[in-house]
């Protein structure tokens, strides 16, 4: 999905269900990855930053914690 949606193979999905994924749960993955490819794209093309600083994340997700998005 992140290179190229065609190289997600019928033999990929088929060694998926051989592991007991369902039709809708190789479905919603393929989904998901195709969401976040779609959002990585999307926040690159803004030229978004990130913290450099570690404890920066922490700090965010406290934030979050105790006030929410």
């Amino acid at each position: 999905m992140q290179r190229d949606d065609k190289l997600v193979t019928a033999e990929e999905r088929e060694r998926a269900r051989r592991e007991g994924a369902s039709d809708l749960e190789i479905h919603d993955t393929v989904l998901i990855a195709a969401a976040f490819c779609v959002y990585n794209r999307y926040v690159d093309s803004l030229d978004s930053w990130q913290p450099r600083n570690a404890g920066m994340y922490a700090q965010i997700g406290q934030h979050l914690d105790e006030h929410g998005y």
